[in-house]
């Protein structure tokens, strides 16, 4: 381990330089079970990962297959209402006519 650190003669090595001086590899039968159980799990996660990629790539193919449809009905929104009726914001009229304290019960429910 001279290599990696500079030793000058005539001076005291310290801790750091004593335990790095008296590392060693590890044994190869250790070296070679390890890397067996490495590939062994590389290996099961690749096959699910390509299991879940069919999956997904399935999935997007269904996606684009509907997707003209979607794009048809969101152009028959914008020309005929101007602007989509599900996001239009509430009037003042329908803020009137609600009681007060009283809450709508979806936004209850996705308060909880």
């Amino acid at each position: 381990m001279g290599w990696l650190f500079s030793e000058r003669r005539g001076r005291k090595q310290g801790w750091m330089e004593e335990s790095l001086a008296s590392l060693s590899a590890p044994p190869s039968p250790l070296l070679a079970l390890v890397a067996i159980v490495l590939v062994l799990l590389l290996f099961s996660s690749y096959t699910s990962y390509r299991s879940q990629m069919e999956k997904t790539k399935v999935g997007f193919h269904i996606f684009l297959l509907f997707l003209p449809v979607i794009l048809i009905f969101l152009a028959h929104f914008l020309i005929k209402y101007g602007s989509f009726p599900v996001l239009s914001p509430k009037t003042k009229e329908r803020v009137v006519h609600q009681p007060e304290g009283s809450a709508s019960p979806w936004g209850v429910a996705m308060f909880l």
